[in-house]
């Protein structure tokens, strides 16, 4: 993958190509969004785990202020296959929504199994590109961490 400047994601674009999106607001500042995939070349994977088919749905938790944003992978049955967390700048509120910048950081939990920070060697090319600072860097580091521990202790934040 070609190294980038932070990436702008947005949630009325989604996270995923041709799929059919839906956003649910909680309030002002918190809103769940829904992406349920269509038909594909082939197969989206995180690792050895397909976590896109047509009818498969992403669940997203967007939340002004957090560093982060919390998926959840979904199969065309409901059931859950795993959680994805990008570590972001601070979520925040559009005119249509939400949206971040991606600091390369993520978080990977397989349904069942432990969270693993992904994608460390690109967050440091990124600072050796000047894309981000070695405080955001760490920032983000840390924030990956706590990700990490919001999945082992606070089940109630993945109800969505």
């Amino acid at each position: 993958m070609a190294l980038h400047p932070p990436r702008r994601i947005s949630s009325t674009e989604g996270l995923g190509i041709n799929t059919e999106k839906q956003l649910d607001y909680v309030s002002g500042l918190l809103a769940y969004g829904t992406e349920t995939w269509g038909e594909l070349e082939k197969p989206w994977r995180q690792d050895n785990t397909i976590i896109a088919l047509p009818g498969y749905v992403w669940r997203t938790r967007w939340e002004v202020g957090k560093p982060y944003i919390i998926n959840k992978y979904l199969d065309d049955k409901g059931e859950l296959i795993g959680i994805y967390c990008d570590i972001t700048r601070p979520v925040e509120k559009t005119e249509d929504g939400f949206a971040f910048d991606d600091l390369y950081l993520d978080v990977w939990q397989i349904q069942g199994g432990e969270p693993v920070i992904l994608d460390e060697e690109e967050l440091e090319d990124a600072v050796k590109a000047g894309y981000i600072s070695l405080e955001e860097a760490s920032t983000a580091r840390s924030e990956a961490e706590k990700v990490k521990e919001l999945l082992l202790t606070k089940p109630g934040l993945l109800e969505f």
